[in-house]
């Protein structure tokens, strides 16, 4: 927001300069940005008059002109400005002049002609953004006269405001003007606007009807006759374009100059093109079109708030008005319209609109209800001192349900404790009197222009910024715990992201929103959408953590770099079956791991990631957290197949394990193995062991046996396992599989599985009988559950 400093000096005095409002704004919560000068006290900048004008021999493009610039000979200087004409009073750089935007003028040769200075544009003088041409001033100037003296220009400065979206009222020169004028302790001074009616009331020309209060609240109309189109004056231009508007003509800057001043959205129309003399505010049909200002037509979606005549729309409620009702040359006759429009209605057709107006970004914060006869009635001020004309008896202000102020309790002692003050109910009352709230003992009337005050501790954040943060002393001792209560379930995250870690995986994070199409392709399952998306590539929401990582892997493995270990710790979001309800969210802990574990060395060549990285990975995890009843068991989904586990503790699952498919690595255009898990992380705080059991050191030596039995070869192992640790009683402390055997030794069908069982006591030396018991009852219940055969 661009804030003129001479536009707020109208409304109090200010007795700092731009730099210190700056600081002391940002004190109050307004940053500035910057503090940009304004004015033409600008050496070697003077009037001149183009004397004449040819063409450049040796350029199409620029212009060769005579330039009458008083004392001396005239100067020859070359233009290349399509609108340069003999006869124009012009401002003229001089040779040594340095303007604004940083050219230093000096002598040249341009296309082999010689050049003595520079004809300028506002642009170039730091007056626009953009000019498309020299800037071609009024006749009758001083030839020769400084610039800044010959137009009695007065210095401004420009302060570009941050104003968060909760203070609508500060887009604006009244809204900072009443936050400078509390800081400075001064007061407020407004228009206050006034101006004879005459002819006839303003109802028997004009007729308002809202069909949707919900939209628009309040609409209020003035009718002004007999008023002439003409370019505005020149104080008018200049303070617009100042904070960056562009003149149009006197009656649209009128309405635009009260936008800039008291931050309330006005528009005129030309009455002739309003039908019937009435207004009706409704709400758009689907597929209605509608062509605004900039001549773009628009397709509308049901809701958007129009504003129509007797028999067409004439504009977008609150965002823009219409081509057909336009103030144009010979305009005579205006509507004015006021009004307050909600601010989720200006949103949601915003959003769904793709445009954005200086309108529409008060009415989607907030703007004033009740100061909707106020912006009018200056704005109509305005167009008669500069348009002449008349203004009907009155208004018509359609406003069914009025919008009051909100009360609030001032309380004393709560808003002192949270800003750790000791102020008096008088004190905290003065301060927020100066920005124009009503105190009376304990109750505070909020005016409706601070839509952002609703309770108490709004209340404290105003009387804390303007008593001074700085002065606000240091507490000793807080009056609230620095310790907060942790969330158990993201310390868990922390901890296993710090274990992952450690293991040497490297954490990646990707989007949750995915491109639909694509990954119901690869999952088979419905994706939930998005209704609003940024794009097609982001219009629902991941099922999955797997072909996210793949689209990691894919991504480095373009770059050359193919030996990757990476996981992600995120949510997925699962469809429910309908879109009335909301999806399913789990937190997932994904790992994906291709490549080689290592790389090669000089001495050595380091193996490929396998199934049993990933597989031994979680059983990691579930030595950590102290998951003893883990179970693997035959799994396959759209992401994994064949060497694929589903995991299981209890009744409960876990997740899978798995070698990727062919099918879906090709869809990523990876060629070397991959291998992932998916683990439910919700699961895994909820049935992990949070009590540590230690024992001592044992004192008694351990005994090893190796048992190896002939299985089917489709038998899992681990059933053997458990198998194993059910029967192996009280002295058995490990086993390990340590060599699995097909071939000629075993018959077709079969494998031989070595298992290496551990037994030891805390109490005395085993015997040879105690580990022969306990081997022979494992034996007998591998024969019985499996059929195994002792191999010898």
């Amino acid at each position: 927001m661009k804030i003129s400093y001479n536009w707020l000096n109208d409304f109090t005095d200010l007795s700092i300069d731009a730099h210190e409002l700056a600081e002391r704004l940002t004190m109050v919560g307004f940053e500035v940005d910057g503090v940009a000068e304004r004015g033409l006290n600008i050496p070697g900048v003077v009037i001149g008059k183009v004397l004449a004008r040819e063409a450049h021999p040796n350029a199409d493009k620029l212009s060769l002109c005579t330039v009458d610039v008083g004392g001396g000979e005239p100067l020859q200087i070359i233009c290349g400005a399509p609108n340069v004409a003999a006869g124009q009073t012009v401002a003229v750089a001089t040779v040594g002049a340095e303007l604004p935007v940083g050219l230093k003028i000096r002598k040249a040769k341009i296309r082999g002609v010689e050049s003595a200075g520079m004809i300028c544009s506002e642009e170039e003088l730091g007056l626009a953004d953009k000019s498309e041409g020299i800037w071609v001033l009024e006749d009758g100037l001083a030839v020769g006269e400084p610039l800044a003296k010959a137009l009695n220009f007065e210095t401004d400065w420009i302060l570009d405001l941050a104003v968060t979206p909760n203070r609508p009222d500060a887009l604006s020169h009244i809204g900072i003007a009443r936050e400078a004028a509390a800081i400075l302790d001064k007061p407020l001074h407004l228009p206050r606007p006034d101006f004879p009616e005459a002819g006839a009331p303003v109802e028997q020309h004009v007729a308002v009807e809202i069909l949707c209060p919900e939209g628009c609240p309040r609409y209020a109309a003035r009718l002004i006759r007999g008023l002439t189109v003409q370019p505005s004056p020149e104080w008018m231009v200049r303070r617009l374009e100042a904070v960056g508007v562009r003149s149009i003509n006197n009656l649209v800057d009128a309405t635009n100059y009260v936008l800039m001043e008291t931050g309330h959205p006005l528009h005129a129309f030309d009455f002739r093109f309003i039908a019937g003399g009435k207004i009706i505010v409704r709400e758009s049909r689907e597929g209605e079109k509608f062509i605004t200002l900039d001549e773009k037509e628009h397709i509308l979606k049901a809701g958007t708030v129009l504003i129509c005549d007797a028999e067409k729309p004439v504009a977008l409620g609150g965002i823009m008005g219409g081509l057909n009702s336009e103030v144009v040359d010979d305009t005579t006759e205006v509507l004015l319209e006021s009004a307050y429009f909600t601010p989720e209605y200006i949103q949601k057709s915003v959003r769904c609109l793709g445009i954005s107006s200086e309108a529409s970004q008060r009415f989607e914060r907030g703007a004033d209800p009740n100061g909707v006869l106020y912006a009018q009635a200056r704005a109509t001020q305005l167009m008669l001192e500069l348009g002449g004309g008349e203004v009907c008896k009155g208004v018509v202000d359609a406003y069914p349900s009025p919008i009051h102020p909100v009360e609030i309790d001032l309380k004393v002692e709560q808003i002192n404790k949270l800003l750790g003050t000791q102020l008096t109910r008088e004190q905290m009352a003065e301060e927020l009197q100066r920005i124009g709230l009503l105190v009376d003992g304990p109750r505070v009337t909020v005016p409706t222009f601070r839509p952002d005050i609703r309770m108490s501790a709004d209340l404290a954040e105003e009387v804390g910024r303007l008593y001074g943060y700085d002065n606000i002393p240091t507490a000793v001792s807080a009056p609230f715990p620095y310790l907060a209560k942790t969330n158990p379930m993201d310390d868990f995250i922390d901890e296993l992201r710090n274990l992952v870690c450690g293991i040497g995986y490297r954490e990646v994070v990707t989007n949750s929103m995915i491109n639909r199409a694509k990954w119901e392709g690869w999952s088979a399952e419905s994706i939930y959408p998005i209704l609003n998306p940024i794009s097609q590539d982001m219009n629902g929401m991941r099922n999955s953590l797997i072909p996210a990582l793949l689209g990691v892997l894919q991504w480095n493995i373009n770059r050359q770099i193919s030996d990757l270990a990476v996981f992600e710790i995120g949510r997925i979001f699962k469809h429910p079956g309908s879109l009335d309800k909301q999806p399913v969210e789990q937190m997932k802990l994904g790992v994906a791991l291709t490549g080689k574990r290592e790389k090669d060395l000089w001495a050595s060549q380091w193996q490929s990631y396998d199934f049993y990285d990933i597989k031994g990975f979680v059983e990691r995890l579930a030595d950590k957290f102290s998951l003893d009843n883990l179970e693997f068991i035959d799994y396959d989904n759209f992401a994994v197949a064949n060497q694929a586990l589903g995991i299981k503790t209890g009744h409960r699952s876990l997740g899978y394990i798995g070698k990727v498919r062919d099918e879906l690595l090709k869809a990523f255009e990876i060629e070397s193995p991959v291998f992932v898990a998916e683990l439910d992380v919700t699961t895994l705080f909820e049935v992990r062991s949070t009590e540590q059991l230690y024992q001592p050191i044992p004192r008694y030596p351990r005994v090893e046996r190796d048992l190896a039995v002939v299985v089917d070869e489709t038998l899992p192992v681990g059933g053997l396992m458990n198998t194993i640790g059910k029967n192996g009683g009280r002295f058995l402390t490990r086993m390990d599989v340590f060599d699995v055997y097909r071939g000629k030794q075993v018959a077709s069908g079969k494998k031989s599985v070595a298992f290496r069982l551990h037994f030891q006591s805390p109490e005395k030396t085993l015997t040879e009988e105690e580990v022969n018991q306990a081997t022979g009852k494992i034996l007998k219940a591998l024969q019985k559950e499996y059929d195994a055969q002792l191999r010898t």
